[in-house]
């Protein structure tokens, strides 16, 4: 994967969860319209991302390079997998909109989760992207392998869990460009 195209899923997901914190630093939001739909984008990229780290980047260094770079690209994925776990975790306790009582705590557990991904991002663009042109590319300049499908199973996962039930505004009722958010 070209590591253009990494550091731009970084700053995009890094804008992302700067615009959720930013949601739940004020007090709870009155017109909550269109935050499902966001929470569903944020995990969707999140995520997406991740699967393309693992089946295209951490897979590959791990078989095809070997010696300290196999190593980084595992400790890497392990340290993925654990984020990737606590982010589901924290959809599954609150994959509705918490009460006006309940806001303080989940700006809190916001607030953690954002700072595990800004530091596995910051991982990825320290350890990772340095070992990038070790890994083999095709015609078009990609990486082969594929996206991760346990990624990818767990985001289809947690849109149901923010959707199922939630009470949130369904995605065609979201404005474009509004701030994403989990």
């Amino acid at each position: 994967m070209p590591v253009e195209r990494v550091l731009r899923q970084h700053a995009h997901i890094l804008a992302n969860a700067d615009a959720l914190e930013t949601l739940v630093s004020g007090p709870r939001p009155a017109n909550v319209e269109g935050l499902g739909f966001r929470r569903w984008m944020f995990t969707r990229d999140l995520l997406m991302h991740f699967a393309k780290m693992e089946g295209q980047v951490y897979g590959p260094l791990m078989d095809e390079v070997g010696g300290d770079v196999a190593l980084a690209a595992g400790r890497a994925s392990a340290e993925t997998a654990a984020l990737v776990a606590d982010f589901r975790e924290h959809v599954t306790r609150w994959h509705g909109l918490p009460s006006e009582e309940q806001w303080d705590t989940y700006a809190r557990s916001i607030r953690w989760l954002m700072t595990r991904i800004r530091e596995r991002i910051e991982g990825e663009a320290a350890e990772i992207l340095p070992l990038l042109p070790q890994l083999p590319v095709n015609d078009v300049g990609d990486c082969p392998g594929k996206p991760d499908h346990r990624y990818v199973a767990d985001a289809w996962e947690i849109r149901e869990l923010i959707f199922e039930g939630s009470g949130f505004v369904t995605a065609n009722q979201s404005g474009p460009g509004e701030a994403e958010a989990a």
